[in-house]
């Protein structure tokens, strides 16, 4: 159970963020408060009142952010976005949960007991979960306009990095304490926290695969800032990289790992072209994956099979994944255009979803999983554009790989139910904008 302090720091933070956007200008106070709030606000505590969704790290950060931009920056937030497939993406997103509530008026039977079935307060309820998830995205595009703001962001990143590979390392070392000691319990299995002999750091992040997404995003960045960074600052901008790709290793998640290397060598080594493919060659894979999985052709066995050859552990894990993922697709086909909605209808008993966008499709069907990933990699794809965007290729690119990669993560992991990623996605998209119209002109 959370400490009083847990929940004090949850009631605190839209106080915390006000002094931050008084001091920093919006950007930067917009940053600390998403991604500060997302790295060290306590997990699995939440303000939970009637008729409104429960309010824990992600949503107060993304309200605080809002009431710092228009109250003490006087922002302008257009609210459904600022472009027509915004617009569109966002309303099928709230308009899809209403009319999954009339598909789901029945209950059923999830091989244990029987799950109620859905009203319009579950719908509602659910709407303004999904529009605070979708808030930081929406600040993104309206107060990110320039290539300083994105440089800004990939530098903030990079600190953000620096700054908590120390207690990452810590928790390395001694095992993940810092949640517990500093808000009253720990937040997830411990035992999923040892690897390969050792520890994964959890922090407050609340799992160690969330910890591993965060450094292989801040070594995306670390990557950008050696690549676009002056020849001065070569040798440390490289020793910068290095050192987060070092943390991220020994945080021992082997996906991670891998995605880390995959955005960090793109970055480095491949030409604007060949980055261009990579980004292609994992949204492709992640948008064709659920329709592969329906018709049972990814080769499951096979993937395993060849994981075993370098680790027995990680097959295994590799095993449980697939097995659960296969049964949720099952299910989730019998309702594969609306979904089966909340309240757990999407799960069977004893099921295990690991997979975000397993969660997605079958919660909400097929058309509500292309609008919301299409909506987070809408202004990645924007980066590929070479005839249009044609400065600052690099700074585009690079942010464009980060997300893809995530996207890619959401097949064996859930990391985009976090707002910081959300927010991340949202910075590219008014840049590019104005660098199109800049081509057009």
């Amino acid at each position: 159970m959370p400490n009083l302090f847990a929940y004090g720091v949850i009631l605190l933070w839209p106080l915390i963020a006000i002094l931050l956007y008084k001091k920093f200008d919006t950007v930067t106070a917009t940053f600390w408060t998403i991604v500060g709030g997302y790295m060290f606000l306590p997990v699995k505590t939440a303000i939970d009142l009637p008729m409104i969704p429960a309010i824990g790290k992600d949503e107060i950060s993304a309200i605080a952010a809002l009431i710092g931009c228009i109250v003490i920056k006087n922002e302008k937030i257009s609210f459904f976005g600022i472009t027509k497939i915004h617009k569109i993406l966002i309303g099928l997103l709230l308009v899809i949960p209403f009319v999954n509530v009339f598909f789901n008026t029945e209950p059923m039977y999830n091989r244990e007991l029987w799950v109620p079935g859905l009203s319009i307060y579950d719908s509602i309820s659910q709407v303004l979960a999904q529009y605070l998830r979708l808030l930081p995205f929406i600040i993104a595009v309206n107060i990110v306009r320039s290539v300083k703001d994105l440089e800004r962001i990939i530098h903030l990143l990079v600190i953000a990095g620096l700054g908590y590979s120390v207690l990452i390392l810590f928790e390395i070392r001694i095992s993940p304490q810092l949640h517990t000691w500093v808000y009253g319990f720990f937040p997830h299995s411990f035992a999923q926290q040892f690897r390969f002999g050792g520890y994964r750091a959890v922090v407050f992040m609340g799992h160690g695969l969330l910890v591993a997404t965060f450094c292989f995003v801040c070594v995306g960045a670390a990557a950008i800032q050696l690549k676009i960074g002056s020849q001065k600052n070569k040798a440390k901008n490289l020793a910068i990289l290095a050192y987060l790709l070092f943390v991220l290793i020994v945080s021992k998640t082997v996906g991670s790992i891998f995605l880390g290397l995959v955005t960090g060598f793109s970055i480095v080594f491949l030409s604007l072209w060949q980055q261009k493919l990579v980004v292609k060659i994992l949204v492709l894979i992640f948008l064709l994956y659920p329709t592969l999985s329906i018709l049972n052709v990814v080769p499951y066995d096979s993937i395993i099979s060849f994981i075993r050859d370098f680790s027995e552990e990680k097959a295994d894990s590799l095993e449980f994944r697939f097995t659960h993922e296969v049964t949720l697709i099952t299910h989730a086909f019998e309702k594969f255009l609306v979904g089966w909605g909340s309240w757990g209808r999407n799960l069977l008993h004893g099921s295990i979803p690991d997979g975000y966008w397993v969660i997605v499709y079958g919660q909400y069907g097929a058309i509500y999983f292309y609008a919301l990933f299409g909506l987070f990699i809408a202004s990645g794809i924007s980066a590929l554009s070479s005839n249009a965007v044609r400065q600052n290729k690099q700074i585009y690119l690079g942010l464009g790989l980060i997300l893809a990669c995530v996207l890619f993560d959401q097949i064996p992991n859930s990391s985009l139910g976090s707002s910081w990623l959300w927010f991340l996605s949202g910075v590219l998209v008014t840049p590019i904008l104005k660098e199109k119209n800049k081509a057009n002109a």
